[in-house]
């Protein structure tokens, strides 16, 4: 199974990890933080998780492969 983390020390929560993979990852709602909701990866979300890595402008995303 793959996994999925966030960096939180590179992390900006610009939101785009939400915007593009809503089932994996939130936006706190004070805004302070991306939260993992999904840090283990069943296979129909790894492609989600592949393209909020790219999208993040910061590169905070790492997917482990399973």
């Amino acid at each position: 199974m793959a996994a999925v983390e966030i960096d939180h020390a590179v992390c900006i929560v610009s939101g785009m990890c939400a915007s593009v993979a809503p089932d994996i990852f939130e936006v706190a709602d004070d805004n302070s933080e991306v939260i993992v909701l999904q840090p283990n990866l069943p296979d129909e979300l790894v492609d989600d998780a592949n393209n909020a890595a790219v999208c993040c402008p910061v590169e905070a995303i790492t997917v482990h492969p399973g």
